[in-house]
């Protein structure tokens, strides 16, 4: 799903990126980036724009500019927690640096595709990754990556927790 965001969208994932990695550095958070040709504000500005993107398809309140080391999730959809993943590329896989390192309930997909679009590619619960991601070094180092083809259809993640609020309202 392609979500096209505002320039008002843009200018407010610019601010948030730019904060968060200098507040990063004077917090004497180490710099863990593999890919040497973009900086550590493209990294931040990417993620930003693929988090409210995901945020916007599921009417989730997200606040960009919300500070502190994460816990592995970037948002919750009802009671189950997104972890965003970002990639540059329209064609990219979803990947994590470890198996360890999935820590939330599900992983999307989110691809930039234009200076103010992202594809929504897709999700893929915890469970499944672990089961069928493959270890693969693309340059950067060895990880565990899921192919965009592979990945299921984000209608079946609002039905899950649509459910789950359901089923919730009924007990």
């Amino acid at each position: 799903m392609i979500v096209t965001l505002s320039r008002k969208e843009l200018s407010d994932c610019k601010q948030a990126a730019t904060l968060r990695w200098q507040l990063a550095r004077l917090s004497g958070v180490v710099n863990q980036r593999k890919d040497k040709g973009r900086t550590d504000q493209d990294l931040d500005m990417l993620g930003l724009m693929s988090e409210l993107s995901v945020a916007r398809i599921f009417n989730i309140k997200h606040n960009l500019f919300q500070m502190g080391v994460d816990d592995g999730s970037d948002m919750f959809l009802h009671n189950i927690s997104i972890d965003v993943k970002s990639t540059f590329y329209p064609t990219g896989k979803l990947l994590f640096k470890s198996k360890a390192s999935f820590k939330s309930d599900c992983a999307v997909l989110a691809c930039k595709i234009a200076q103010n679009q992202i594809n929504v590619a897709g999700f893929i619960p915890k469970k499944v990754f672990l089961a069928q991601a493959e270890q693969r070094d693309l340059g950067h180092g060895k990880g565990w990556m899921i192919e965009q083809s592979e990945l299921m259809p984000l209608s079946m993640l609002w039905q899950v927790a649509t459910e789950q609020k359901i089923k919730e309202l009924n007990t």
